[in-house]
């Protein structure tokens, strides 16, 4: 189900669709009394598992509005619509200057300054840091969850496969625990975005803060590099040469094993500084253009025929690879316990294939 512009769901109305997700749907919405805009998530889904998911829905709503960090989306409403009978809650709208919603997944890598990429590693260490004290994983930190401000920095948003493995705040948010078996091996569904989730938890394990830390810096090794990170390659040499550290902070990241990954994050950004302070290296100005976010970018590859040679056996591998990571897996092993309101869930005769 979607709404059509002008249409009203309790206090807000319809003013435009800013996108659709397997659950359901964001609009921007104005509150009819204040005349405030925001951004109305409204749950929709046909899946057979539409009343439990119903429920984790409800309880992304509540957990966002516990979590108060300037990285993260905020939440102000949560409510049932009387007429249709669809849960939704209200939250913040991330625009740019353009005034449409844009994520990293809209930046163009070839004219992106290092130093904008400096500046969100900085912000999502801190939001990271802050919902795992809380005792919240996201599990599925990607480019297309992350909100691109006015103020160039950025906002986590999407928590809608979240894990809660804090008690204080699954008693608070009243998170039910609902396992939906895939046939009679009793396997579990994988939540999560193929290609930036951390290992042990494609191997059926549950994610921890540290598959958070993996796939943070799954993303960050693809907005540097423009590849994919690919477990057991030479890839991480393309780090060198670059103007921050990047190469003594992402191949611990991205550690096989989730106890070599450093936790907290705070200290990483400081530990990739290069000479000049943060303050100095934060860039001013972002220059959108009509349809996507281009920004000036210099590289600072160090070229030498050893980079040149890995560059190529890494490109040779991820062209035999999905050119997106953005679809997601088929389920083998996860579940829907502490799940809240999760994408597309598969048919169990996909499971094991």
């Amino acid at each position: 189900m979607t709404f059509a512009t002008g249409h009203k769901i309790g206090a807000y109305r319809i003013i435009r669709l800013l996108g659709e997700g397997g659950m359901g749907a964001v609009y921007e919405v104005e509150h009819e009394q204040l005349g405030v805009r925001y951004a109305l998530k409204a749950f929709s889904t046909k899946n057979k598992y539409a009343d439990v998911l119903k429920k984790k829905f409800l309880a992304e709503g509540k957990v966002l509005a516990r979590l108060r960090d300037p990285h993260l989306i905020r939440v102000f409403d949560l409510a049932i619509d009387d007429a249709t009978g669809v849960p939704y809650f209200v939250m913040d709208i991330i625009t740019y200057k353009d005034g449409t919603p844009h994520t990293l997944d809209d930046v163009e890598l070839e004219d992106l300054e290092e130093d904008y990429i400096f500046v969100w590693f900085d912000d999502l260490c801190k939001a990271l840091d802050y919902i795992h004290a809380q005792g919240v994983v996201h599990r599925d930190i990607k480019l297309g969850n992350v909100l691109l401000r006015e103020d160039k920095h950025v906002v986590l948003s999407d928590f809608g496969v979240s894990r809660i493995f804090g008690a204080g705040l699954s008693r608070e948010v009243n998170v039910t625990k609902t396992i939906v078996s895939a046939g009679k091996t009793g396997s579990k569904l994988i939540m999560g975005t193929e290609g930036y989730m951390a290992p042990e938890v494609l191997a059926g394990h549950d994610a921890t803060p540290a598959a958070d830390v993996y796939s943070l810096g799954v993303m960050f090794f693809h907005l540097l590099t423009g590849l994919w990170y690919e477990p057991g390659t030479k890839a991480l040499a393309l780090l060198d040469g670059f103007k921050y550290r990047w190469s003594d902070v992402l191949p611990r990241m991205l550690a096989a094993d989730p106890h070599d990954r450093p936790l907290p994050l705070s200290d990483l950004p400081r530990q990739l500084q290069p000479m000049e302070s943060m303050e100095e290296s934060i860039p001013t100005q972002v220059k959108p253009s009509v349809s996507r976010f281009p920004l000036h970018r210099q590289w600072w590859f160090i070229a030498s025929a050893a980079v040149a040679v890995i560059a190529v056996a890494v490109a040779a591998v991820v062209a035999l690879r999905p050119t997106t990571k953005e679809e997601p897996l088929p389920p083998e092993y996860d579940d829907f316990n502490e799940l809240f309101s999760a994408s597309d869930v598969f048919p169990s005769e996909e499971v094991g294939k």
